[in-house]
């Protein structure tokens, strides 16, 4: 198949009066391949320029009306002929009449006669050579608007003749002004910082001297009084074991350093509060570490965490959030300036460039919540105590964000170098450790490292691990404490109290692993499997001819949070075939007040079913007698910690009554946990509380006891 596309072919314009001329150019070039337009005189000649833009223009000199010069001369005032080929047509010994030609632009000139011969391959030369000066023209704008984009520029130097040239960008990026710039190498130095100056002529000197390449940042100090850095390359042309020239560039990187610092910043201090992050903190806490080697001094380290800032979090929203941990930051590094405790180190440096850091600032933020403070030169590590309990005395104020007034309680964990930990991992791990040790004893603790938090450390990380088999190993298993009605002294129902049987550690109590299957997100499936267990078990027991009890089951807030929890209790009673009034829930207050519009929700849609709803540990908590009487719960259960002091304490007695008159108030039933002893006993009944638990009546019995127990019971 043959292309039947052809290139385009050479347009040409002859402008001349002389109509042999014009005959003899259209068919001699015609032949030669070129495409020809033929104008009698210079304005015709312009017309056809403007329509047809030809490639070359053959112009004759001597014309009527407007000769060839002004033709010419207004040819080139066209932004679009700059570069195009115009070649005069004149008598040889017209001498004049070329140089005129050349001064107004004009490309060449051709003398007549003409040489028909060599014509074209004339004309084709000239329109090579004028396509490869407009690519040349091409290449230098793209060279010169990317230089600019770039912020770059190059400058050579011949050192032989000690003249130097330098693009547009380069003097721009030098900040020095084209009509003040001399050839001379001064221009590099002119505006150079003075502290670079010397660098500079160095790299200078090593490059024409001995031929070495450079590549140095410098600051620049322009005219208008701002500072840039730029980065300033250089390498050598030899000649003959001589350097004869210089070439290089210059480019103004400014921005990128910013950015470069910008991101260097964020690598290493938190965006929040300004504080250093963890990776920061590390690298301070490794410097301190080896000051104290060589000097044979130690250090504190004091890792403090808010106590519950989730629920915070969760409750007001991440912006006040934030807000509070920026305003929590500016106290807690006042609280330390202001101390007497405390030293700061100012002798040792960091091995790398960490930017503007004030080493008197030894707060860091580790995490969300968490911050460390290093303590050095402390001349006694009991003054960590005393640092800790002066930040627990500053964060009682509230913090004031948005209109919300707001508490905070903090726990704090000491750690001492040398003695708890020699490597920096093994140091804050020691301290994070003694940290949620404070956290267990309650808000505002501080605990200092020992090695028995470590093994109590492994031994609950050991127990989290087989927590995750404990159910699919059978080694969960229910005791039953049985709850007595004090009007008819008997046996009316039983609370289902969790235990587990530990291959290693024996029988654990739930206080022990139950805060473990909360954190490590267990508590669902074991909670799941307790109430399974519970309604099993009970309807069992019915089966083998057990009167009629109510069974309760505790439940954590985050079962009652489940979008399926209503539809797994009515699969549990579906499954098992126990009644819903067989069957109560115990919530404590806090589990119903996270978020009490849906506790409520669901709480209806679980009486719904016929189950009962008990507000466990009562009085302990911070719930709204607005929302009690709004809530639909069956009963109210007094904590064991108002029961222990009964008969002696007389407030514990007071606000028992009250909240049995309260109950009572309500149409709600009353329980007591807790009950050890006959005057205890005794003084609930005279109050007419409904039920009691508790070691005077029994201790939590498996439930091959239990039955027994009833049995036996009067």
């Amino acid at each position: 198949m043959t292309n039947t596309m052809q290139e385009p072919r050479p347009l040409i314009l002859t402008i001349d009066d002389d109509d042999m001329v014009r005959l003899m150019l259209d068919d001699i070039l015609s032949r030669e391949g070129f495409e020809v337009l033929g104008a009698a005189d210079g304005q015709a000649g312009l017309e056809l320029f403007r329509e047809h833009h030809p490639d070359l223009v053959l112009l004759d000199i001597m014309m009527p009306k407007m000769d060839g010069f002004i033709c010419l001369e207004t040819l080139r005032a066209l932004s679009s002929s700059r570069l195009l080929p115009i070649v005069m047509l004149t008598g040889a010994d017209d001498v004049e009449s070329i140089h005129n030609s050349f001064g107004l632009g004009a490309t060449d000139f051709i003398t007549k006669p003409i040489c028909w011969a060599t014509l074209p391959y004339r004309l084709r030369y000239m329109m090579r050579a004028s396509e490869a000066l407009g690519n040349l023209a091409h290449s230098e704008a793209t060279l010169y608007h990317a230089q600019k984009i770039a912020h770059l520029g190059n400058w050579n130097w011949d050192v032989n003749n000690d003249r130097m040239t330098c693009s547009k960008e380069a003097l721009n990026v030098l900040g020095v002004a084209p009509e003040s710039f001399h050839s001379h190498p001064f221009a590099l130095f002119k505006t150079v910082h003075p502290s670079d100056v010397q660098s500079l002529r160095q790299a200078l000197d090593r490059c024409t001297q001995q031929g070495r390449a450079f590549s140095l940042e410098a600051r620049l100090l322009h005219a208008d009084e701002t500072v840039h850095i730029v980065h300033i390359q250089g390498e050598a042309e030899v000649q003959q074991g001589r350097v004869d020239k210089l070439h290089g560039t210059v480019q103004d990187i400014t921005e990128r350093r910013r950015i470069e610092d910008q991101v260097h910043h964020l690598s290493y201090f938190d965006p929040l509060t300004d504080l250093p992050n963890r990776t920061l903190f590390k690298e301070i806490l490794r410097q301190a570490i080896n000051y104290c080697d060589r000097h044979e001094v130690f250090l504190v380290g004091l890792f403090v965490s808010i106590d519950s800032f989730k629920r915070i979090n969760e409750t007001l929203g991440s912006t006040i959030g934030d807000r509070l941990l920026q305003m929590f930051t500016e106290r807690l590094i006042g609280t330390l300036r202001d101390s007497d405790y405390m030293a700061v180190a100012r002798d040792f440096e960091l091995d790398f460039e960490i930017g503007d850091i004030n080493m008197d600032i030894t707060v860091s933020r580790l995490g969300n919540s968490e911050f460390s403070i290093l303590l050095n030169y402390i001349q006694d590590t009991r003054d960590s105590a005393k640092v800790a309990n002066r930040i627990f005395k500053e964060m009682t104020a509230p913090f004031e964000v948005d209109g919300n007034e707001i508490y905070l309680a903090v726990n704090i964990g000491i750690a001492v170098y040398p003695e708890d930990g020699k490597e920096v991992d093994a140091f804050i791990k020691n301290g994070e450790f003694a940290m949620n040790h404070a956290h267990e004893l309650g808000p505002n603790s501080h605990q200092f490292f020992s090695k028995s938090l470590n093994v109590a450390a492994f031994r609950k990380l050991s127990m989290e691990s087989s927590l995750h088999h404990a159910i699919e190993r059978n080694e969960l298993v229910l005791h039953y404490q049985p709850k007595i009605d004090l009007r008819c002294n008997q046996v009316v129902g039983m609370e289902a109290l969790v235990r587990w049987q530990h291959p290693i550690f024996g029988l654990v109590s739930p206080a022990q692993f139950i805060p473990i299957a909360e954190t490590s997100g267990l508590i669902g499936p074991i909670g799941h499997w307790i109430l399974a267990t519970a309604c099993r078990q009970l309807r069992a027991w019915q089966l083998e001819g057990m009167p009629s009890l109510m069974i309760s089951v505790n439940i954590s807030a985050f079962q009652l949070r489940h979008k399926e929890f209503v539809r797994h209790v009515r699969d549990i009673l579906n499954s098992t075939g126990l009644a819903a009034d067989n069957l109560k829930l115990e919530l404590t207050e806090s589990t119903l007040m996270v978020d009490i519009s849906d506790a409520m929700n669901i709480l209806q849609e679980i009486r719904a079913l016929g189950v009962g709803i008990s507000i466990d540990d009562f009085g302990t908590g911070y719930s709204s007698l607005s929302y009690l009487k709004k809530l639909p719960i069956s009963e109210l259960k007094i904590d064991h910690s108002l029961v222990k002091d009964i008969p002696h304490s007389e407030d514990d007695k007071a606000v028992t009554s009250a909240i049995i008159a309260l109950a009572k108030s309500l149409s709600l039933e009353v329980a007591a946990e807790g009950v050890e002893n006959e005057q205890q006993a005794a003084f609930l009944c005279r109050n007419a509380c409904d039920t009691v638990q508790g070691f005077y009546y029994s201790r939590p019995l498996p439930s091959d006891e239990l039955g027994q127990f009833i049995h036996d019971y009067k």
